[in-house]
């Protein structure tokens, strides 16, 4: 497969997801996480499918706490934030090389860290 037919799968793969992904955005609002996973999961479940779920839940992270964090909705913030780790975490392939071990584990942290910086504490 060239870079280019790389590319187009990717961008087919982005393009079949995408009304999925505003309907898994509508789920996810109304705190249906399994739904919304499986929306997306159901058209693709590449891992380019688990890096959208997991930047799902960042979108829906960043809107509640835009929104504002009180003891009144804080375990549901929590719980966002949980599946935004969970998933962002598990969006990176098996590693073949310590290289590629040391770079997603690198990549992991720093996912850990943009979510903890939204929050703004870790949970």
């Amino acid at each position: 497969m060239t870079q280019s037919d790389y590319e187009r799968y990717v961008e087919d793969l982005a393009r079949k997801r995408a009304p999925f992904v505003a309907v898994a955005e509508q789920l996810l609002a109304d705190d249906k996480f399994d739904q919304a996973e499986q929306t997306i999961k159901s058209v693709d479940s590449s891992l380019y499918a688990e890096r959208e779920i997991a930047c799902m839940y960042r979108r829906q992270l960043e809107r509640l706490v835009a929104g504002g964090t009180s003891e009144g909705n804080r375990q549901r913030v929590e719980a966002v934030f949980h599946r935004a780790l969970e998933w962002s975490l598990r969006a990176y392939p098996e590693p073949h090389t310590e290289v590629e071990a040391q770079e997603y584990d690198k990549g992991r942290r720093a996912e850990r860290a943009q979510l903890v910086s939204i929050l703004g504490y870790e949970p």
